[in-house]
Order: C-alpha cells, then structure tokens, then sequence
C-alpha cells in the first residue's frame, strides 16, 4: 500500500469512504473488488481506534437464543464461517464455558435445549472449513471437567456448565488490515492520517471533502460520485459538514488485558448488570471484558481513565469470585467509543445499541450520501455487502454479485507465513508511520502490554533508520508510545 495523496487529490473516484475501522475496510474492499473505483480515508492509522477494541471473538450469536431472534443468529453463524474460510490464519477455535443455574434459562435442560437448537440453526457452520477450524457442538460438562477448562475461579457456582465453541481471533489488528491490504490490491486508494475536515456541496449533493494530511496539516480536495462515512463515533461530526443532522448516544466500552496466564478455555459469567462478563485466554494472557460506561462520552474521550477501570476491576470481581485482579496487573486496557441507547431498565443509563445501521440520507435530501453505525466485528462483512449494494443503486450501476465471503484475504491463508522483516514490511508495504503503529498494530509485540523499554528502543531505532526521523521525532514517537498505556 502506498500513501498516494497525489492520486486522491487528482481523480474523481465513483466511490470515497470515510473511515477505516473495519466498517469502512470491508466497504472499501467489497466496493473495488466489485469493479468501483473507491478511495478511503482514515484520521488515524487503520482499525487504531474502536475496532482496535473488539473482544478478539468471532461469535456466531448463541445468546441471541434468549430472545428468538433466529434471523440475527443466522447472520452471525454465517459471518462466523466466513472469516474462517476468508482468514484461516488470524482466527482459531475456542471453547467458551457458563456455569448452568437453577434459572429459567441457564438450568440444565435449558441450555441442551439450546445448543439443540444452535445445532439446528448453524448445521451448516463447518461447511468448506478445514478440519483445524471446525467447531465441534456444545454440550453439558460437569464441574470436574469446567475446573480443568478454567480453574477454580467461579468457585463456588461451577456445579456444572455448558461448553460451545466459537472463534478467537488471534492476531486481530492483522486481521482488519487484511481487509485494507484486500482493498488495495483491488485498486482502492487508500490513506491513512488523513482526516474528512469538511464536504464540498453543489446544492444538496455532496461532490468531495476537504481533506487534511494529519502530518503536514496541508489540506487538498478529493472528489467522488457517492459517499460512504463509517468514522465510527466522529460519523455524526462529518453528516454535520453536509447539513445533515444525525446524533445517538456515544458510551466508552473496556477489556482489560492482565498479566494473569491464560486457561483453556473462556469463561462467561452474569453479572449483577445483567450483561455477561466473559475472561479468555488471548496471546498467552488473560483478557476480560467488556465494560461499559454508565453515562454518555464523547467521540474522543479515547484514554483509559482510572475511574473507569477501577470501576470495572470491581465488576470482575465480583462477577468471577476468587479472581481477585489487581489493577498492577492490567497491562493494556483496549478501549472504545461505541454507539448506545438508553437503558429501558435504568433511567437515565445507557445500553449498547443492539444492530448496526445502515442510513441512506436521500431521507436527509443528501441522495449520494450512506452512513454505517456499526456495533459488531462479527457482522462488518455483511454490513459492507448491504452498503455496497446501495451504492451501486445509488450510483445507477448494474447490479454485482458480492464475493467478499469466499475470497482468501491478503496475507489471512493457513500457509501465510510472517515476514522475515516485520518492520520495513510495515513501513514499505503496510503504510505504517508511527511507532505505535509498529509496536502495536503491525507486529502485535505491544498489543497485549508495553514490550519493555529495550523493544522499543530497538523498534523505534529501525523506524528512524527506514523514516528518516529526526532525534527529537524519534524521542516523540517513543512517548507517544508510552502514553497509549497511560491510565489517566
């Protein structure tokens, strides 16, 4: 991937895509590899902001049982399989564990009865997949065998559970930039630290943005025929630019990666909320989540706050007896800033808003205008193929079959191997330019905790080798670094 600002500046693409979280990547990608012509532009670095903090999960909606929804459960199964036929290499099987109750739905039968159902649904999950990633069915365990899965930590409720199987991804930020590299190479262009600072209008049709290189603050025109803004909770800020008025609540959600060793197996338990809290084994480490803040937040209240992680360690705490985290032992808080709604059972609370949206702003008198508010890692693919599939009605253009489901991703098959150069490969082909980039999302050497001082020493002195940085930018990168695992 190159950084071509030249090219952006200078062609009128049939399609620009603001944003590149995973939302924006799989609308990117889906659209150029249908034949548009499609530019992308992210503020920050690729999937460095809220798709940064997903559970690491490819779920296939088991809990969507509690309520009936078989429609949403067979989309998530669906999607599940995808990401394992398309990305054999960043995703793996993993056993999740819940402790069976006397409850109406956790009890004994209850929970056979599901996984009956779950069978029925997803009868078709381990089709086209290779042996190493099928998913067996779940079933009952009693409490010796939930013991062996996760330890004593759910002590004294793991009387017996249920054990199902879903995907772990286990190189995730490799994962979302498999989809900007599958875009690329489709002939997207794409840019990164380049930020949609204001839209161009001739009348109630939009014809381009003002864009803003982040480095240079040098500002420059990209046009396009259709637009597509998936900017995560800063896509109300950019409908504003183009006179639409459009506004959710916005909560900030937290895992937690610790230093405690990983079990076999994830445990998902209640909490006293309400939600389930689930504690998995991620990289060799312990990752719980997800929290969730109780009042609304704004698009950049982007750093980990004490307040907010104390707050949380109580949660786990109390939700999984026996753990007994202490906050010396977080290593890395993942945090986000997500779409929300208020809360039926608590006034004035906030909830994670339930489904992804796709708005088509004709409704707004802006006709060449589609916004994604999306809420799951899970289902991105299949919100993209939605978003394609207006714009090229948007766009008058004959319908295109979708094959982003089975087409392997760049860099994603079983026998992809790493590079013998992690670094320069970051910088020369993966458009990489901060040392936060590297260390975190690149090589995933600080995706679950600051390396040491000695990584990133050496790190940062190959990046001012192959970037050409100055002393004073080197010294820079590495505080900004630094700052990333601050807990303010």
């Amino acid at each position: 991937m190159i950084r071509d600002l030249t090219r952006l500046a200078s062609a009128e693409f049939d399609l620009l895509v603001i944003g590149g979280g995973i939302h924006g990547l799989t609308a990117a990608y889906d659209a150029a590899q249908r034949g548009l012509s499609v530019a992308l532009v992210e503020r920050g670095d690729f999937g460095g902001a809220t798709s940064f903090n997903h559970l690491k999960t490819i779920h296939g909606g088991l809990r969507y049982l509690q309520t009936a929804d078989f429609a949403r459960m067979r989309e998530s199964i669906r999607e599940r399989r995808a990401f394992a036929r398309i990305a054999p290499r960043f995703v793996a099987p993993l056993a999740f564990v819940t402790p069976t109750s006397s409850s109406l739905t956790r009890n004994a039968a209850a929970m056979k009865a599901a996984f009956a159902l779950d069978a029925i649904v997803g009868s078709d999950r381990n089709n086209d997949l290779p042996p190493s990633h099928h998913l067996p069915p779940g079933r009952l365990v009693s409490s010796d065998e939930c013991r062996a899965l996760v330890g004593a930590d759910g002590e004294p409720v793991m009387r017996g559970g249920a054990l199902w199987y879903d995907y772990e991804t286990v190189q995730g930020d490799r994962l979302t930039l498999a989809f900007a590299l599958a875009a690329d190479a489709r002939g997207a262009a794409l840019a990164n630290y380049v930020e949609a600072a204001g839209a161009l209008m001739s009348g109630r049709t939009i014809t381009g943005i003002k864009a803003r290189d982040v480095f240079t603050n040098n500002t420059f025109d990209i046009r396009a025929r259709a637009f597509v803004v998936a900017a995560g909770p800063w896509t109300s800020t950019f409908l504003s630019h183009a006179g639409v008025r459009r506004s959710w609540p916005l909560m900030k959600v937290m895992n937690l990666v610790t230093s405690r060793p990983a079990r076999r197996a994830a445990l998902a338990m209640p909490a006293k909320s309400g939600r389930a809290l689930i504690m998995l084994p991620w990289q060799g480490r312990t990752l719980v989540g997800t929290g969730e803040s109780t009042v609304e937040q704004p698009a950049d209240a982007q750093q980990a706050r004490r307040p907010e992680v104390s707050a949380f360690l109580a949660e786990i705490n109390e939700t999984f007896p026996g753990f007994n985290l202490d906050a010396d032992e977080v290593t890395l808080v993942h945090r986000g800033i997500v779409p929300a709604v208020a809360a039926a059972k608590t006034a004035g609370g906030l909830s994670l808003l339930g489904h992804s949206k796709v708005c088509d702003h004709s409704a707004d008198g802006v006709t060449n205008l589609v916004s994604v508010v999306g809420v799951k890692y899970t289902t991105a693919r299949a919100v993209a193929e939605q978003v394609t599939d207006l714009v090229f009605a948007k766009l008058g253009r004959p319908a295109v079959r979708c094959r982003t489901t089975e087409t392997l991703l760049p860099t994603a098959g079983q026998s992809d191997a790493a590079s013998a150069n992690p670094i320069q490969q970051a910088v020369e082909v993966e458009m990489a330019h901060t040392l936060a980039d590297v260390v975190v999302r690149r090589t995933g050497i600080g995706a679950a905790g600051y390396p040491g001082d000695g990584a990133v020493h050496d790190h940062a002195r190959t990046m001012k080798q192959l970037c050409g940085w100055s002393i004073e930018r080197t010294s820079s990168e590495i505080a900004a670094l630094k700052r990333f695992y601050d807990v303010e």
